[in-house]
């Protein structure tokens, strides 16, 4: 293991960024061939066979063009085939709530009435004499009970008072463990283990995982059953049925069942898509503006599961090459962030004072009451400054943007009343009486008394619109794309196109790739993949096959990166050590190493295309350039005095500082 961890570390030092040279890297021009491959290393999620020679034959510079139009690009019908499953991605938030909020499926957990619930329906002078009288009052109100009834009353009397009632303590102790029996037995009927489903021999083959042994065992039962079976296999037996398994998840866990199916098309558009830089860019902007979706969030409990397919879709992919102000409301409508950030329950601290504007019943300011969130007059105590600060902080300006704790609170001030409808209709909506109607000023700009849901607007606009925000968003970019610490004259290039163009995130990003920094040698491979891009890589990179997703989803977790799950509102942070500890490298170079040997579930490789060529060839099918001679040299010593399989070359060259950068 010390062995192990001293070669991941190794590695871990060798991906970091490069720098010392004497001169600027940046000044420094790529060849022709290499621009090619950094830009499908920036552009994409990575190269895949016969993407270099294509992007040849297109011409890079329309290549690059064609990218920056999405809508222009048809798409890989593998994509759509793998999509058509996940339901829950083309659900209205209503729907999605419906089908999967836990609120829904609370039934599914209560197997029989709580023991002590029994005692709390007897009437009131009987409970007492059960719970608080003497013995004899005890034991005399237990002898006036129908026997059934005294057996369930039994169950529940807890232990101090059973010790104190000698004539029923034995029968107690039985009642309870009847109890205990009877409910170990609908535990096991709802959740039957796969010895009560299937003979041993059953058993043994489809646990196997050889493929035809256990299909053959799920062929034979019935689709219910299937389910069942399929939900207690091994993940690679699993991976052989993701439609059973997706069910399976269903009914077990409803809640995350959406959520699940975001991950698995995240990984699948990542492997798949044609419309490679719009993917990139989702992946990105999801990040920048970050939902934790398994936050609670009082009475929205759990619902960040079911609302962040719906930010994805609907606030996050439209506007990732459109215009920044528009991404920017997007996301600050979206019932996720508001929840996210807790914006639902913000409101004005004497708002329900103020005249015109106090909630009564029926109509208020010409909104019904009925847009009120279930308990929100409990829940909201006042102003709530946590999204005012980060949209701000994180969103636009900037930690050094130039805001003050005035500008919180005005921000804050104007996004009172921007809410949510209900928590089974999880809609935005302006309620008046949440908001505070006095006049603010915002980074020196005032916004008039009175304005309603319009103060809101003016905030993002001014946000928006700033000239720290175009210059915070250009650094984001460049860092991304270009290198941990880009060149100073690069972002402040796109920081003048930000301003000129009202903020077009195309132009922004035109600017850079057509900037000489983006194809220097100073960008070249000074980036180092997050988990995402690694494992979507190697997939790509491999000219594999993914039938089913969640595999990887949970290697790429394993590796550092829970998806859509960072808890911080920062996301997850953009620079190289994020990913390079030692536990996580080693996590990096077992993943490449399971899909070269084809022993990752749902992931099928074919390496007989590179058998009889050496690891020199190998290396560069999958970097899709030649390897640096450090490479070479560390895979020819790991092979001295070997024959191996171009399975092993793979997996080394996919575990090497060389694919772990992009």
């Amino acid at each position: 293991m010390k062995r192990v961890f001293s070669i991941a570390l190794a590695v871990a030092a060798m991906i970091l960024p490069r720098f010392g040279q004497s001169t600027d890297p940046f000044e420094e021009k790529l060849s022709p061939e290499r621009q090619i491959n950094q830009a499908l290393n920036r552009l994409t999620f990575g190269p895949r066979p016969g993407d270099v020679e294509e992007v040849r034959h297109i011409g890079l510079a329309k290549w690059i063009q064609q990218q920056l139009h999405p809508d222009q690009i048809a798409e890989n019908p593998v994509l759509e085939e793998r999509l058509t499953p996940l339901k829950s991605l083309r659900m209205p938030i209503s729907e999605a709530v419906s089908k999967y909020s836990p609120d829904q499926n609370m039934g599914m957990m209560m197997l029989m009435e709580p023991p002590f619930a029994v005692i709390n329906k007897l009437p009131q002078s009987v409970r007492f004499k059960i719970m608080n009288g003497t013995a004899e009052e005890r034991t005399a109100a237990l002898d006036a009970m129908d026997p059934e009834l005294r057996s369930k009353v039994l169950a529940g009397l807890p232990d101090n008072v059973a010790e104190h009632t000698p004539k029923y303590k034995d029968e107690a102790e039985k009642a309870r463990k009847a109890l205990q029996d009877e409910r170990r037995a609908q535990i096991r009927k709802r959740n039957p283990q796969l010895p009560d489903l299937l003979p041993a021999d059953e058993m043994a083959d489809a646990r196997s995982g050889e493929k035809d042994r256990v299909m053959a065992v799920i062929q034979k039962l019935d689709p219910d059953k299937r389910t069942d079976v399929v939900a207690l296999l091994p993940p690679k037996s699993q991976a052989f049925f993701p439609e059973y398994r997706r069910e399976a998840q269903v009914r077990r866990t409803p809640r995350l069942a959406a959520s699940h199916d975001l991950k698995e098309a995240r990984m699948y558009r990542a492997v798949y898509s044609n419309r490679q830089l719009e993917e990139v860019l989702v992946d990105y902007w999801t990040n920048h503006f970050n939902v934790d979706s398994t936050k609670n969030v009082g009475m929205a409990q759990n619902l960040g599961h079911v609302l962040i397919g719906s930010y994805e879709r609907d606030a996050i992919r439209p506007h990732v090459l459109g215009h920044f102000r528009d991404l920017l409301l997007a996301t600050a409508r979206h019932p996720a962030m508001l929840y996210y950030l807790d914006n639902w329950e913000s409101m004005a601290p004497e708002s329900f004072n103020v005249g015109p504007f106090a909630p009564r019943r029926g109509i208020v300011n010409g909104v019904p009451n009925s847009i009120i969130p279930n308990g929100l007059l409990r829940l909201a105590h006042g102003l709530n400054e946590n999204y005012g600060r980060e949209i701000m902080e994180l969103h636009t300006l900037g930690v050094k943007g130039g805001y003050t704790q005035a500008d919180v609170i005005a921000v804050a001030r104007c996004f009172t009343g921007w809410t949510v409808r209900n928590p089974e209709n999880p809609e935005f909506v302006f309620a008046p009486f949440m908001h505070d109607f006095g006049e603010k000023t915002v980074l020196g700009h005032r916004i008039p008394a009175d304005g309603g849901e319009e103060d809101g607007l003016k905030a993002i606009d001014i946000l928006a619109h700033h000239p720290s925000t175009a210059k915070f968003i250009s650094l984001g970019l460049a860092r991304h794309f270009v290198a941990d610490h880009p060149p100073e004259a690069l972002v402040d290039r796109m920081t003048q196109t930000f301003m000129k163009t009202d903020g077009d995130l195309r132009a922004v990003m035109e600017t850079m790739f057509r900037s000489p920094e983006f194809f220097s040698e100073g960008a070249w491979e000074a980036r180092v993949k997050s988990p995402l891009e690694m494992a979507a890589s190697t997939i790509r990179a491999m000219g594999a096959e993914m039938t089913d997703a969640w595999s990887t989803v949970q290697r790429i977790s394993d590796m550092g990166q829970a998806l859509y799950a960072k808890a911080e509102p920062t996301g997850y942070p953009d620079v190289a050590e994020t990913w390079l500890g030692a536990t996580a490298v080693i996590a990096r170079m077992n993943f490449g190493a399971a899909v070269a040997s084809g022993e990752l579930p749902g992931v099928s490789v074919d390496t007989s295309r590179w058998q009889g060529m050496d690891h020199r060839s190998i290396a560069k099918a999958l970097l899709g350039h030649d390897a640096s001679q450090q490479t070479l040299d560390a895979i020819a010593t790991g092979l001295e005095g070997r024959n191996p399989s171009p399975a092993v070359v793979a997996s080394l060259v996919l575990g090497s500082p060389d694919f772990e950068r992009r």
